[in-house]
């Protein structure tokens, strides 16, 4: 019984880690996106995305993604 509680244990934190991961991957292809796009209709949708993405991350790996995308996001400046 103890090895079973054991493997479930693990295979529990297993599937939550990769869970975390592709959260990280889908915020890091979102901003990826939104820095190589010229529309900014386009842009204004994905930016609601990875909002609504950042919102629904566990609390947790939230810090990790906001620090990811204050880093890596590219701002435009606005067009006169």
């Amino acid at each position: 019984m103890k090895l079973r509680k054991g493997l479930a244990i693990f295979a529990i934190l297993g599937a939550a880690g990769l869970f975390a991961a592709s959260d990280m991957n889908s915020v890091s292809a979102l901003v990826d996106q939104i820095n190589k796009t010229t529309n900014m209709d386009e842009r204004n949708v994905l930016l609601k995305k990875l909002h609504d993405k950042l919102i629904a991350m566990d609390q947790d790996d939230l810090p990790a993604a906001q620090d990811y995308v204050s880093e890596k996001l590219k701002m435009t400046q606005k067009l006169q």
